[in-house]
C-alpha cells in the first residue's frame, strides 16, 4: 500500500471510530466532518440536553466539541493518539438554538514531536463566532 493510501485509511478509520454510536463524542451531538493535515471540522446538534439554565449551549458543550475537533486534527496530521493537557477558552457570544448547529475549526499552529498546539474557532448557523481558544495535546503512541 503507498504512503497516501495508508494516511487516507488512517484518517477514514479515525474518523468511523469517533463518529461510532458508543463514542462520548457522538452521544453528545459531536461529528466530526473534516480531516486533513492542515485543518479540522466537526460539528454539535443543539439539543435541549446541549442547553444550560439559561436556555444557551453550556459551555462544556462547546469546550468538548473543540477538543474533539482539534483532538482528531492531532491524530489525523501525526498518526498518534494524543492526550489534551492544556487549553484556554473565550466565550464569545451566546450560542443557542435547540436543533441548530455550532461549527467548529482547529487550525495547527505547531506540530511538535511531542506536543501539538491548535487554534479553535466556533460559530453559529450564522456565521457568528461564538468561542475561540488554543488547546495543547501531547502526542502518545502511535495509530
Amino acid at each position: 500500500m503507498n504512503p497516501i493510501d495508508s494516511k487516507m485509511n488512517t484518517r477514514n478509520a479515525w474518523r468511523e471510530r469517533e463518529n461510532s454510536v458508543q463514542s462520548f463524542s457522538s452521544y453528545n451531538g459531536i461529528t466530526v466532518t473534516k480531516l486533513e493535515k492542515d485543518v479540522a471540522e466537526g460539528e454539535l446538534v443543539i439539543t435541549p440536553q446541549s442547553l444550560n439554565s439559561a436556555g444557551i449551549v453550556h459551555g462544556g458543550c462547546l469546550a468538548t466539541l473543540a477538543d474533539t475537533v482539534a483532538g482528531n486534527g492531532v491524530a489525523c496530521a501525526t498518526g498518534h493518539m494524543c492526550i489534551t493537557v492544556n487549553y484556554s477558552f473565550h466565550f464569545l457570544n451566546p450560542a443557542s438554538g435547540d436543533g441548530h448547529k455550532i461549527y467548529c475549526r482547529a487550525i495547527p499552529q505547531k506540530i511538535g514531536r511531542t506536543l501539538c498546539l491548535y487554534e479553535v474557532s466556533l460559530t453559529d448557523d450564522n456565521g457568528r463566532e461564538v468561542a475561540a481558544g488554543s488547546f495543547t495535546f501531547f502526542l502518545k503512541k502511535p495509530l
